[in-house]
């Protein structure tokens, strides 16, 4: 038995090595279109994120309602310079902002843990921004009761030029709105 245990272990140890299993990505060589395909948001596939929802265009600047009551306004996007802090971003990327707004008008409280932001632009999935200096911070998580409303800043970095599509998407828990325009 311990032949065999000192034949295996070497041959693990040389696949591992082979194979690059456990080797860590130097970030700094990663450029932003694979910091941006390694994303949670990108790596949602069409069935997680359409299989049985309700697909809404809406309009940069327009409110659009949604399931059961709920509102959902996104400005339209602005360009904007991130501070040196922020998260997500290299000079690589398109830096836009927008100010969201959603009101509950539904029957009752609305989990905002459950909402879903993301922004691409053609083929290219953005990275969302923090930056606390300037006030991104994402989504707040939060209990939105009924009849009320909340507003935030949105930023994201996308690999694209001014002029070129945006696509900001966000989903709740039945429903999927895309409001459509350009890179600012």
């Amino acid at each position: 038995m311990k032949k065999i245990g000192l034949v295996v272990a070497p041959l693990l140890v040389l696949s591992l090595v082979v194979t690059g299993c456990g080797a860590k990505k130097d970030a700094g060589s990663e450029s932003a279109s694979e910091q941006v395909n390694d994303t949670q948001a990108n790596k949602l596939t069409e069935d997680q994120t359409d299989g049985a929802l309700v697909s809404i265009k809406g309009v940069f600047g327009e409110t659009t309602a949604i399931e059961g009551g709920i509102e959902v306004t996104v400005s339209q996007p602005m360009n904007y310079m991130p501070s040196a802090d922020a998260q997500n971003y290299t000079e690589e990327l398109t830096a836009n902002s927008m100010d969201i707004t959603i009101k509950n008008g539904a029957s009752e409280d609305l989990d905002t843990s459950s909402i879903v932001f993301s922004a691409d632009s053609g083929v290219n999935t953005c990275l969302e921004i923090v930056d606390t200096a300037n006030g991104y911070e994402g989504v707040p998580v939060v209990i939105l009761p009924v009849g009320e409303t909340i507003s935030f800043k949105y930023a994201t970095g996308c690999v694209g030029k001014p002029g070129e599509n945006l696509v900001v998407k966000t989903w709740f828990s039945a429903a999927k709105v895309n409001f459509e325009g350009t890179i600012a």
